[in-house]
């Protein structure tokens, strides 16, 4: 098979604002932890041909994605539809344009476009490299990296990251994990020439810290690219973490945490690759190579008089007693702000079309989507799809959460950020199934 990789470096190169989405400070106001960095993949296989990119940020809304693929088929002829653009979701990355927020001035959003310009960049550039190449996989389980994030506690509602086992009124963990790492490496010339790595677990370890970071995924690439050379790139695909964090709010909730934190968990997925690298001796020359790209119909929540009320009331904070409005935890905040756009969002449609694909390399079938999906998903579909499934969120797009029916009725953070209804998460992963098994029946 014909593949190819490339790298590119965009922090410190423009200036932007940060992460997160209640945050309020420019890049050029941060330390600095790790690079961010468009890291891309390409492979030829005539018309089933793709480019796959992955940047350091924390999503993509759907215009800016669409942006990267039309100049990526521009240069290299590969059709849009086959480009996909992924983010690891730092939050220590630029912030996404829809991310920005009402609450603070947004300034110059033309820093996206610079953005997209990298990730374009990056796409042609591994289109450039095409070469010759075997492909390997490998697998193992980390749980030391994973927790889930939500516990149901005694009013009967979850809450996210409450902080350990000390913290009051905490029930239950609410949910699984999926502790499953998976790589895939291609060699040439007896050495690795580009690496993709599959986890679930957000890389928030620096929130609001300001750092500039690509989090754990970032400390992991310069750990592999120490042993298998700084040319070699590394592409991180964030899985289904809607509901999972570094953080062991079970044992621990210090671990996981800061600079330490993203140290830590970054060393160790590198080392997790690195073993199963070693491993393993399996190459393969994959001739089935196909990709679909298509949409799956979402439907949007209801918005009850009690949301909206409340939406009213902190905006109307915001003017009249900004005080208290600065005292708010970031989800009232960010709750107030879901409201107005999901009322705007129902102006337009009671439903979205969201964009999912499918990509199979031989006996592996990646699945994306644009979505902050719970992992329950996930785990449903790899054991339904079998093994060498993997999943990639936030990818042509960024439509926030998506939870499980549990989660629905049990409200929190993520429950209240989400714009769509108690059957969106199966609707989702339904149509996601369908299509891996349209390429592996």
């Amino acid at each position: 098979m014909k593949a190819g990789f490339a790298q590119v470096r965009f922090d410190g190169q423009f200036d932007f604002r940060m992460g997160g989405t209640f945050v309020n400070y420019l890049q050029s106001e941060t330390k600095f932890h790790t690079p961010l960095c468009c890291s891309a993949w390409a492979v030829s296989a005539g018309e089933n041909s793709f480019i796959w990119v992955s940047c350091d940020v924390a999503r993509f809304m759907e215009s800016d994605a669409a942006y990267v693929r039309a100049k990526v088929e521009a240069a290299t002829g590969v059709p849009a539809a086959h480009v996909l653009v992924s983010a690891t979701h730092t939050h220590t990355g630029p912030t996404a344009r829809p991310s920005i927020s009402p609450f603070f001035p947004t300034g110059d959003l033309s820093y996206f476009e610079k953005v997209g310009d990298k990730a374009a960049e990056a796409c042609i550039k591994a289109w450039e490299n095409l070469q010759e190449v075997t492909m390997a996989y490998g697998r193992c389980d980390e749980d030391k990296c994973v927790h889930n994030r939500r516990y149901i506690m005694d009013n009967g509602e979850s809450m996210m990251e409450p902080g350990g086992p000390e913290y009051p009124g905490r029930l239950m963990k609410e949910g699984p994990e999926d502790t499953e790492l998976q790589a895939v490496w291609f060699m040439a010339g007896g050495k690795p020439v580009g690496i993709v790595v599959n986890y679930s677990s957000h890389p928030s370890e620096l929130y609001a810290l300001k750092y500039t970071s690509s989090d754990y995924p970032g400390v992991m690439r310069r750990a592999l690219q120490g042993v298998y050379g700084a040319d070699v790139p590394v592409i991180f695909l964030q899985g289904c973490c809607g509901n999972l964090t570094p953080r062991d709010h079970e044992h621990d909730a210090t671990w996981g945490t800061g600079v330490d934190g993203a140290e830590r968990v970054g060393t160790i997925l590198a080392a997790d690759v690195m073993r199963i690298m070693s491993l393993t001796r399996e190459y393969t020359d994959p001739e089935d190579i196909r990709i679909i790209s298509t949409t799956a119909r979402l439907n949007l929540r209801e918005v009850s008089e009690e949301d909206l009320n409340r939406s009213n009331e902190i905006f109307e904070m915001l003017v009249a007693d900004r005080p208290a409005f600065d005292a708010l935890d970031v989800s009232d905040k960010g709750y107030a702000n879901k409201v107005r756009n999901l009322l705007n969002k129902w102006k337009v449609a009671p439903y979205e079309d969201v964009p999912v694909s499918a990509v199979k390399l031989g006996d592996l079938v990646f699945v994306t989507h644009p979505a902050e999906l719970f992992c329950e998903y996930q785990l449903d579909m790899k054991k339904q799809l079998g093994p060498k499934t993997i999943c990639a969120g936030y990818t042509n797009g960024g439509i926030c959460y998506i939870v499980t029916k549990q989660g629905y009725h049990l409200k929190g953070y993520e429950m209240k950020q989400g714009f769509y209804d108690y059957n969106a998460g199966q609707d989702l992963s339904d149509k996601l199934m369908a299509l891996a098994r349209e390429l592996r029946p």
